[in-house]
């Protein structure tokens, strides 16, 4: 019986023969496990059968059966309440994911190349920006599949883990944490070069070091199985890795960005639709969905429906395309769309309000406010004049090929190539900062200047909040071990030009446009 076609990544890696003798409840168990995963996974699991393991094997049922015996390993439960959908809830990508159990060894394993002052046994993705929450041993933006009758986790990303920000009032202060909100601390490029450079590392990362681990962990039974398997984990990233390689870029992108465009390339089109320029983008705000139905969505107004920039996400993060949980996306999806906008947490000078919404109403509402005339359209390079990597990079070819893609239950047909970006709501606009689709602007004040007196470097990853100009501390290099990310605006993909609305108005002006912004 022969179940491999559907069967995770990481489980086709823990197959061969025990050649021992079962007793009869280990057989019983394994017979059941062959029912569901095929003879190479049940013979691995008898290898650690024992009669803990054998008992949950016999008590626990195939999901999905329908009386068959085959298992739907694919299946996927709604969390509640609808918050714990968003943080935890699956987009697909733990269907093909990493064992938990690895994910979590690896900071013991590689303890070295963690970023300075890490501590590898309590909480340390988090020196990658990632938010950790009391009772959970992975962070907010990881998403659990149990498969049944073995005991093995699986693990993949999901849409909190790039959309959930932490503020603090003062660098000693607590952090509150904001969901749909840019997560500015994550670098996704730090994390996953940390990540697949351990599995890379021989020296590092080998059984005997995945044993100990192991060891401290607690990982028993089937699972431990992982750690005689290091060389087919590291066979199996290779490719990975090199994708994650090809993708052009002109630095680092540093956190709370990455490049959409080249990462699309190079894990759903092809090599032959790499950029060969950069276009590093900012992560977007994702509250408020209700608002944006029906319009065009991204950046540059490409992706035509929610449904397919959800499940463009989804088979980008690694979701077999016959096997989308759309039930699941769409429960994350009705979370967005009821999500409000935070209100700003600080102090406003209400006095100023009534004249900075009068300003508004003026110099942005056309583009920004509900009723307005350009709201949701593509303003076009050539009158916006920000950094025009974003758009150029986007190839009619590549979106024709996209545009081409299906799976069970979707079919993509919306994409578009624009020649600009799109005009957006300013809903909570205090809370996405850094300011323009590529992050290359600290703060609202910054914004209302024009472009050649903008700040040419500014540091990137800090979440202690500036009041005074509305935005995140972007001067400060470092704190304690920490270092933040230095953004140059003269890289490739970084230019800080355009969008100069705005920018002749007096101080006083722009002190009372700053405050009515805050309370959007």
């Amino acid at each position: 019986m022969q179940r491999l076609a559907s069967l995770p990544l990481f489980l086709l890696i823990i197959t061969g023969c025990s050649g021992e003798t079962l007793d009869a409840d280990c057989a019983d168990a394994t017979a059941r496990v062959a029912q569901c995963y095929g003879d190479e996974v049940a013979d691995a699991f008898a290898q650690t059968c024992d009669a803990t393991s054998a008992a949950a094997a016999l008590d626990e049922p195939c999901q999905g059966t329908g009386g068959d015996g085959k298992s739907d390993i694919f299946s996927t439960p709604i969390l509640s309440p609808a918050s714990e959908q968003f943080k935890y809830g699956s987009i697909g990508a733990d269907m093909m994911g990493i064992p938990a159990a690895i994910l979590k060894a690896v900071p013991l394993v590689c303890p070295d190349t963690l970023p300075a002052g890490t501590d590898p046994r309590r909480q340390p993705l988090a020196a990658f920006g990632l938010i950790y929450e009391s009772g959970h041993d992975l962070p907010i933006g990881f998403s659990s599949r149990k498969l049944p009758l073995i005991n093995m986790t699986l693990t993949g990303t999901t849409c909190s883990q790039c959309h959930t920000a932490t503020v603090r009032e003062t660098a000693s202060g607590p952090r509150t944490a904001y969901f749909g909100a840019p997560n500015t601390r994550f670098d996704v490029q730090a994390f996953n070069n940390y990540l697949l450079g351990c599995i890379q590392d021989p020296a590092r990362f080998n059984a005997t070091s995945l044993d100990r681990a192991f060891r401290e962990l607690g990982v028993t039974g089937f699972e431990r199985l992982l750690a005689f398997k290091s060389e087919f984990l590291r066979f199996f990233t290779t490719d990975l890795k090199r994708k994650l390689d090809s993708v052009v870029a002109d630095g680092a992108w540093g956190p709370g960005r990455d490049d959409a465009i080249g990462l699309s390339a190079a894990f759903l089109l092809g090599d032959e639709f790499l950029p060969d320029a950069p276009a590093p983008i900012d992560y977007p705000s994702v509250w408020n969905q209700q608002l944006r139905r029906g319009h065009a969505l991204h950046w540059d107004g490409a992706a035509g429906t929610a449904q397919e920039r959800n499940v463009l996400v989804s088979i980008g993060a690694g979701t077999p395309r016959t096997a989308v949980p759309l039930e699941s996306i769409a429960a994350i999806q009705s979370f967005l769309d009821k999500l409000p906008p935070p209100a700003y947490p600080f102090a406003i000078d209400q006095s100023q309000v009534a004249r900075g919404a009068d300003l508004f109403n003026s110099l942005c509402a056309s583009c920004h406010a509900q009723t307005g005339s350009r709201l949701f359209q593509v303003v076009e390079l050539a009158e916006i004049g920000t950094d025009p990597n974003r758009v150029d990079v986007v190839s009619q070819a590549g979106i024709d090929k996209l545009n081409s893609f299906s799976g069970n239950g979707w079919s993509f047909d919306s994409f578009q190539k624009t020649g600009g970006y799109l005009s957006s709501p300013l809903d909570g606009i205090w809370l996405r900062s850094p300011y323009l689709h590529n992050g290359s602007v600290p703060t609202l004040r910054d914004l209302l200047k024009p472009a050649s007196q903008r700040p040419t470097t500014f540091f990137r990853g800090n979440d202690t909040y500036d009041q005074t100009d509305v935005g995140y501390v972007s001067t400060v290099p470092a704190e304690g071990a920490t270092q933040f990310m230095l953004y140059d605006t003269r890289r490739a993909g970084n230019s800080n030009a355009g969008h100069e609305y705005g920018t002749a108005l007096s101080a006083a002006d722009q002190d009372a446009l700053v405050e009515y912004l805050k309370t959007l």
